[in-house]
């Protein structure tokens, strides 16, 4: 049975959390062992507890950092006492250092977002790093995939494999009526929803500003923001600013997203840069129409016209229309969403992600055997 070691940095539940916790719900545990390496205190400390074939590990100096010295010699140390046969990072430099030190066979590394781009020196010095540090990495998107090579990141480094998320299970209507009740959205309103971490390159002051938009034109709508981030209070500014207070909800963090998502009409993905989002994967699971910016992965998830609607990041006249269109156009929506269903149910499920990430495991311990 091979030793699979997940590393992951994060303190809070995110999409690379999200991403390990799929992986390990479906996981082969006939032909590996996992163990997964988290920082103290990390808020997915208690969904890995759930899995009884799972070894969790916490350590020290590693809490929401790429790169600590300590964190280097204690994951070194960990390292030559568990022997892992595969060592797989997620945005931790300091594991993929350890790894080479503990001479780890094979280290792996998943690049969920995409990252902006260094340039002379520094990306000459960075490119050499990392491509020494690590036997492979793994794109969560074609877009990852391009960034990785802009990166330079050799190509023969480089494996696919989409992300992919359990389907949201539909509520019943009667839950749902009450649900939307109780976040005072009426029976004849349309519900957008935005979810993501409250943060500048998410985009929600342009859902904000088409919401207003909407709003000035008349149509009866509401506007959830799923999340908690750093922008959280300059976005209830502009909320009063613009007299949206009874128009806009804000949730703050929540950890399941599912029971909300049921009772959104509309999901919207308003982001500078989006590697893969799983809000728009959920979305699509639960026959839901997204409309989305035309950046990164969101343009491989959504296929204009066909399975979504794009528009352009800050375009926020465009996002209005595009909102103005679904409401008046009931049609339109459920084409979209059907599309966008059949797309995740082909392309999409956690099973192929999976199924694919494995395939990567036992092909690269058979290069080293």
């Amino acid at each position: 049975m091979k030793h699979i070691v997940q590393v992951l940095t994060d303190t809070n539940v995110g999409g690379a959390g999200k991403y390990l916790l799929n992986y390990l719900k479906y996981f082969d545990c006939n032909t590996f062992r996992v163990t997964v390496i988290l920082p103290e205190g990390s808020r997915l400390a208690p969904y890995i507890h759930l899995f009884d074939d799972v070894t969790l590990l916490e350590a020290p100096h590693m809490a929401d950092m790429s790169y600590n010295k300590q964190c280097v010699a204690y994951l070194k140390r960990l390292f030559l006492k568990i022997k892992p046969d595969v060592l797989h990072t997620h945005a931790c430099l300091s594991a993929r250092i350890a790894g080479k030190q503990a001479k780890v066979p094979v280290i792996l590394a998943t690049r969920h977002c995409i990252e902006p781009l260094p340039h002379g020196l520094k990306a000459l010095a960075i490119s050499t790093l990392n491509n020494a540090l690590c036997d492979y990495y793994i794109a969560v998107s074609r877009a990852v995939v391009t960034n990785l090579l802009e990166s330079g990141i050799k190509r023969n480094k480089i494996k696919l494999v989409s992300n992919g998320v359990q389907p949201i299970s539909p509520l019943p209507p009667e839950e749902i009526a009450a649900l939307r009740a109780k976040y005072g959205v009426q029976n004849d309103e349309t519900l957008f929803g935005i979810f993501g971490r409250l943060e500048e390159v998410k985009g929600h002051k342009y859902f904000i500003k088409a919401a207003r938009q909407v709003i000035r034109e008349g149509h009866k709508a509401k506007f959830m923001i799923v999340g908690g981030g750093s922008l959280e209070s300059s976005l209830r500014e502009l909320v009063n600013h613009y007299h949206l207070q009874d128009s806009v909800i804000f949730t703050g963090f929540v950890p399941e997203v599912a029971s909300l998502l049921n009772i959104t009409d509309i999901n919207v993905n308003a982001s500078e840069s989006e590697a893969m989002s799983l809000s728009v994967l959920e979305a699509m699971s639960l026959s839901k129409p997204s409309i989305a910016t035309d950046a990164g992965g969101n343009a491989e998830l959504l296929k204009n016209e066909e399975s979504g609607l794009l528009v352009g990041y800050a375009d926020s006249a465009s996002l209005a229309s595009a909102m103005i269109r679904l409401m008046n156009n009931p049609h339109l929506a459920s084409r979209l969403a059907q599309n966008a269903y059949e797309k995740y149910s082909r392309l999409y499920t956690v099973e192929t992600m999976v199924s694919n990430l494995e395939n990567i495991y036992r092909e690269v311990l058979e290069n080293v055997d």
